[in-house]
């Protein structure tokens, strides 16, 4: 049996859950660090194998607080940077009501499917391709058991649509909570989902 467990991040010092923050390379706050230190009975006796994460701050921290609550060494962590979150361009760190002010007319375009990146952001198609490399490569690699996966809300829902063979421009269910944990088991050739955000 194979298992992935994605993991998002935790709330960060620029505040996650309101504003975009994709390369911004903000911190985890005391409440995210909380959040995912709340996740230790969920993941505590689960045998992984090892931890693969993004480098920016928010997921590596959340990784090494996992590390620790599994009894794992920091040998077992490894970033990747195609695991990083889409970059939100001239958009890093605002809010909803602040981009609108700032893009008039960007939302409705976005929301129309009219446009495939933020200004001067990251465009999706690129960002969905290095996530599902990596996805892949994980995916096809020698390994056994349980794998720990720990990015952001792009990344995670992104690698569900590849491992679950989401088709490019069907819509998502995806809901990625911060400190939440989707899991996709190995079926056969492919993937299924086991549970999807679960919440500490």
């Amino acid at each position: 049996m194979r298992r992935l467990w994605l993991v998002r991040h935790g709330e960060t010092e620029g505040q996650s859950s309101i504003r975009f923050h994709g390369r911004n390379d903000v911190r985890l706050s005391d409440v995210g660090r909380a959040q995912i230190r709340a996740l230790r009975p969920l993941l505590q006796h689960v045998p992984f194998v090892r931890i693969v994460h993004s480098p920016l701050q928010r997921a590596a921290e959340s990784a090494a607080i996992l590390a620790a609550e599994c009894g794992l060494g920091d040998r077992a962590r490894h970033a990747d940077e195609r695991l990083r979150e889409i970059s939100f361009g001239a958009c890093e760190g605002m809010t909803h009501a602040e981009i609108e002010v700032a893009f008039p007319g960007f939302w409705d375009r976005h929301r129309q499917g009219l446009v495939d990146r933020f200004p001067d952001g990251e465009p999706r198609p690129e960002f969905a391709a290095r996530v599902a490399a990596a996805m892949h490569e994980l995916a096809a690699a020698d390994w056994s058991g349980d794998l720990l996966v720990v990015s952001h809300r792009g990344t995670v829902r992104h690698a569900l649509r590849a491992l679950l063979a989401v088709p490019a421009h069907a819509p998502d269910e995806f809901g990625v909570e911060l400190a939440s944990v989707s899991i996709v088991r190995s079926a056969g050739a492919g993937w299924q989902l086991e549970a999807l955000g679960r919440l500490p």
